[in-house]
């Protein structure tokens, strides 16, 4: 058939096996040729919408159109462990299509036979080449840009710009999506009524102009509540003047046969209001009206939804910074793949056997760099990156110094060498009170989280789950024995790991899997930490928020 123009969703609703309640209901959307991204909060439906949009999942009731079943489809997951399943195909093919893509992506042709062997950012475009040489009329990219560099988001936001079909990028990197994106689908929750419920609603443009319009929005349906809350609150108000007024016009009829002076205003007035409002007199049906009007505006409050509350205040952080007037000292020197060990320059060049940080070995010796530019580090390659002849021999230092409450934010390409820079700190601070959340978990980690938080005291358990409920995270889900996602799995262990009031906070790609609502909660809660902290980051809005 012919390519399609547009993806249609209508009326789509789902729910996980055994799952209480629906993931969503009614969801509505069109996806047409170009990019649209579709956002939302961890957990929220949005790999699930994009599986049923491409036919992966059946919904539990609503339509797609046409059938994906009639189309061809190309996913990119998450993970980069997950190896394309037309890759021996693309290596062997050097059509002017596959030049293009791997022009593109910027690939190295070896990259296609040793996969396994791949950093992050190489397999992941490697994964993006795959699916684009597809050439499918709907291509779905999840999570693209986690765990990459600037270099590589660069290749694949060029790439994305090639791509003529119907794209749905599932991402919380700003920065891509207002480069490649010209509509955003946002699952919202919403609040009407006396509970939350899940919408879908499509803005146009990138994140920020998206953004923007949603913001907007919500406080124009914020302003029509307080509104009709107003109003509602004015009418009974009336009703109740008006009750008070009928009960002393009776209270006066009440005494009848009494005689009235001529000359009391104030009684002769009572009695004329008691007669006005006898039940044969007109102005009673003017009394019931005003209740319909009541209840008409009751029904008008109760159908507006507004943005669901969310948890944005402080959390819990019975932290201090350290009183040592310095906790880590390390360099001048190079700080060598592998070991890190800190050597000097001639030390380290006369190393041949030194391996690069993915263990594989080199005949060309090069030296990354760290300059150092207020609370920011960055790691580069200076000229070709080839100081000397000899082995890879790792990241070249100044004299380092971390204070008891500067706030570094460590960054640069993939394999630089910006892990071993954070090992060879975390060597040196042996004595220091530190808080470490590495990039990956596993199972194992989210296993023994669960288990120290089922074990702690009434008391340090509210705590950690009041202070996970203001990343915006939910701790029903953990009081029900769930196990949190990777993203929510580093927001737990942060809220735990301050029970141990740490003097050094390092995280390693903290924003990996998280929504864009938790990247600004996270942001807010580490900028006001008032210890020393390390963060290694790819965004540079992040770091420019929480490093000093």
């Amino acid at each position: 058939m012919a390519q399609p123009i547009m993806l249609t969703l209508s009326h789509i609703g789902f729910t996980y096996p055994g799952a209480p309640d629906p993931l969503f209901q009614d969801i509505s959307v069109s996806f047409p040729r170009g990019w649209t991204a579709v956002l939302g909060d961890n957990g929220i439906g949005k790999s699930t919408l994009a599986a049923i949009a491409v036919g992966r999942l059946a919904p539990d009731s609503g339509s797609v159109s046409p059938n994906p079943g009639n189309l061809i489809i190309a996913t990119c997951p998450q993970s980069t462990d997950d190896v394309p399943d037309n890759l021996e195909d693309f290596a062997a093919d050097w059509s002017p299509e596959a030049m293009a893509v791997r022009q593109a992506l910027d690939l190295d042709d070896g990259w296609l036979y040793r996969y396994a062997t791949l950093s992050g950012g190489e397999a992941k475009r490697v994964q993006v080449a795959c699916a684009l040489a597809k050439q499918p009329d709907v291509l779905v990219l999840d999570e693209p840009t986690n765990h990459v560099d600037e270099p590589t988001r660069s290749a694949i936001a060029k790439a994305m710009a090639g791509f003529r079909g119907i794209g749905i990028l599932i991402s919380h990197d700003v920065d891509l999506i207002d480069a490649t994106c010209g509509r955003c689908m946002m699952f919202e929750r919403r609040h009407i009524g006396h509970r939350n419920v899940t919408v879908s609603n499509v803005y146009q443009g990138g994140y920020t102009q998206a953004s923007a319009q949603r913001r907007a929005n919500d406080e124009r349906d914020a302003g029509l509540l307080r509104s009709a809350r107003r109003e509602h609150e004015r009418l009974r108000a009336a009703q109740a003047d008006r009750f008070q007024q009928v009960q002393h016009a009776n209270a006066a009829r009440d005494k009848g046969g009494r005689r009235i002076d001529p000359k009391d205003h104030d009684a002769r007035g009572v009695l004329h209001l008691a007669k006005a409002t006898s039940l044969d007199s007109g102005a009673s049906r003017a009394y019931a009206q005003l209740d319909g009007r009541i209840a008409a505006a009751e029904r008008r409050v109760a159908s507006l939804s507004v943005a669901a509350k969310r948890y944005d205040g402080d959390i819990w952080m019975n932290a201090a910074p350290s009183h040592r007037a310095e906790l880590i000292r390390i360099g001048p020197g190079v700080v060598r793949f592998g070991d890190a060990a800190i050597v000097d320059d001639d030390a380290a060049l006369a190393d041949g056997r030194t391996p690069r940080p993915d263990g594989s070995s080199d005949s060309v010796g090069m030296c990354s760099h760290l300059h150092v530019d207020g609370g920011v580090w960055r790691i580069s390659v200076e000229g070709d990156g080839h100081d000397r002849v000899g082995g890879i021999v790792g990241v070249r230092i100044p004299l380092l110094s971390v204070g008891p409450r500067d706030h570094i934010g460590v960054t640069g390409p993939n394999g630089l060498g910006k892990s071993t820079i954070i090992r060879a700190l975390l060597r040196t601070a042996a004595d220091v009170r530190t808080l470490t959340i590495a990039q990956n978990t596993a199972a194992d980690d989210a296993r023994r989280a669960m288990g120290r938080l089922a074990g702690l005291p009434a008391k340090d358990r509210a705590r950690v789950l009041s202070s996970y409920a203001q990343l915006n995270a939910d701790p029903d889900k953990l009081l029900a024995g769930e196990s949190p996602s990777p993203g929510e799995l580093r927001k737990l262990l942060l809220c735990m790991g301050l029970l141990d009031r740490p003097e050094l906070i390092v995280m390693d790609e903290p924003t990996n899997h998280l929504d864009l609502e938790s990247k600004e909660a996270l942001a807010r809660v580490l900028a006001e930490y008032p210890g020393a902290l390390i963060v290694v980051s790819h965004e540079r809005w992040f770091i420019e928020r929480v490093a000093a």
